[in-house]
């Protein structure tokens, strides 16, 4: 007699049940953020309109754009190893345009866009596909790394007799090695799960990345955060009035938050989600006037910065198509 099975939950089923929780993670996060700003409306700090305070507005919009210009470039070096050759003003035009489409509704606008104008300039969808795939799983390992070192040095409940500070030698190890999990994962995935790796690469192995793309790549995605931790610094140093924060400290649980809002489904651009991360993490230090002041300008300083962007490379595009 055959013993009965496990029922097992059709994967629509499973499908709409993931969906509808990081719906919900969205809303949850979302409500207390707006929850916080109503209450404490009056409360946020007043800025003083300065020469200082303009420049620095106008850097965080040009900091969004320097990581646009990032983006691109990696994503330049990451076809160039699947065997495309793309210009790099190409490259830049199309992330530029596309990239504005992270605020649409399911967070996946940015992706389908590179897809789609990557294919009017000839880039085979499949290689597309393979590298934007590589870049998530690349920006992941990076940001989980520094999130990783954020929380056991700067999140005291999670840290304290776990973490001697004084010995930082294995957290270096463990991000280095996060660092390096896509090269080594695209391996590991062409050996074990080809069928896989042809899905996503359109009926081709996806090619891993070279070493020296590890490097570039891994660089350049540090130098991303690395770039807006130092914008949201500038904003609390000069624009709130906080000179003692911390640019170490702010960067990495930045990019904890950040982190967070790039995970969550659904979430256009973090938006909620990274804000209301911001809110537990900061305003121990700072206050929740001041980080809920901070998050609204980072917000709007990146949305400008991307905004830009897309005029930028709308442009372009409107030049290159001019006889």
């Amino acid at each position: 007699m055959n013993s009965p099975t496990a029922p097992h939950l059709p994967i629509p089923l499973v499908r709409r049940v993931a969906h509808g929780l990081a719906v919900a993670l969205l809303a949850l996060a979302s409500a207390y953020f707006v929850y916080q700003l109503w209450v404490n409306l009056h409360h946020l700090p007043a800025i003083a309109w300065t020469a200082s305070t303009l420049g620095v507005l106008g850097l965080s919009v040009l900091g969004t754009l320097f990581t646009v210009i990032l983006i691109a470039l990696m994503w330049q070096c990451l076809l160039r190893d699947q065997g495309v050759h793309l210009g790099y003003r190409q490259a830049l035009r199309i992330v530029a345009i596309s990239q504005f489409g992270k605020y649409l509704p399911g967070n996946i606008g940015h992706y389908t866009g590179r897809a789609l104008l990557a294919a009017k300039e000839g880039v085979p969808t499949g290689k597309t596909v393979a590298t934007m795939a590589v870049e998530v799983v690349w920006t992941l390992a990076i940001s989980s790394a520094f999130t990783v070192v954020a929380l056991l040095v700067y999140v005291d409940d999670l840290h304290e007799g776990l973490v001697d500070n004084a010995h930082p030698g294995y957290m270096a190890l463990l991000g280095g090695l996060m660092l390096f999990a896509p090269f080594i994962g695209v391996h590991l995935l062409n050996a074990v799960a080809p069928g896989i790796s042809r899905k996503l690469g359109k009926g081709d192995l996806v090619a891993a990345p070279r070493l020296g793309t590890a490097l570039l790549v891994s660089a350049l995605m540090m130098l991303c955060f690395a770039v807006l931790g130092s914008v949201l610094w500038l904003q609390a140093t000069v624009v709130f009035g906080h000179p003692e924060v911390d640019w170490l400290q702010l960067t990495l649980l930045f990019t904890l938050a950040w982190t967070a809002g790039y995970i969550v489904p659904g979430a256009p651009g973090g938006l909620g989600v990274r804000e209301a991360v911001m809110l537990k993490l900061l305003a121990p230090q700072l206050g929740i006037s001041v980080v809920l002041g901070l998050s609204l300008v980072m917000r709007l300083s990146s949305m400008g910065g991307d905004a830009l962007a897309f005029a930028l490379g709308w442009l372009d595009q409107r030049a290159q198509r001019t006889p």
